[in-house]
């Protein structure tokens, strides 16, 4: 991606700033932990066997806590997760919303 940026750049006239391009995607990938796109931790599934929150990001164990934040992936490659974050927020809002409606919370 940043190769390819960096072309485009090049290609309108313009210049890169702010140092060096990197070219080899395993050194241009900040290692985990270095970067605010981290996820995972209580991954979402559909048993609570193999996953610590149901299809509402709401826990197994404890029926009122819902996470709504990056833990429910169980992975994430380099994209930001932030809208996808925000969609799922929204989606188990809407659930915690009609559990409460209904007196289950």
């Amino acid at each position: 991606m940043l190769k390819t940026f960096s072309e485009i750049i090049g290609s309108m006239g313009g210049t890169v700033v702010g140092g060096r391009v990197e070219t080899d995607g395993a050194r241009a990938i900040a290692r985990g932990g270095q970067i605010i796109h981290e996820v995972g931790t209580c991954r979402m599934g559909t048993d609570a066997k193999s996953s610590v929150l149901n299809q509402w990001c709401q826990s197994w164990d404890v029926k009122n806590l819902f996470v709504t934040d990056g833990a429910p992936f169980v992975s994430n490659a380099d994209k930001n997760p932030t809208l996808s974050i925000l969609a799922l927020a929204w989606r188990s809002t809407d659930r915690l919303v009609e559990e409460l409606k209904r007196g289950n919370l």
